[in-house]
């Protein structure tokens, strides 16, 4: 999910490139919140920023299976 506009398929992971990252962690870290999910005062979700900011990382980062393991992480262990 890039605030580009493009859309994108769960589960689908793009690449960014460094440059495109760095855009898109500070346009998260400046507060927006179209996209961060807002409470009654405006103010951006931090939860729903890092779940953003985690994705942005692992688009970079672009190998399945850390993005995998990082998916299973998520959900939590069950035994």
């Amino acid at each position: 999910m890039l605030r580009s506009g493009t859309e994108t398929l769960i589960g689908e992971v793009r690449h960014l490139t460094r440059d495109r990252l760095l855009e898109e962690l500070r346009w998260l870290a400046e507060g927006n919140p179209k996209y961060a999910g807002t409470g009654e005062e405006g103010r951006q979700n931090p939860v729903v920023a890092h779940l953003l900011a985690d994705d942005f990382l692992l688009s970079y980062i672009d190998d399945q299976e850390v993005t995998a393991l990082f998916h299973g992480i998520r959900k939590g262990y069950s035994p």
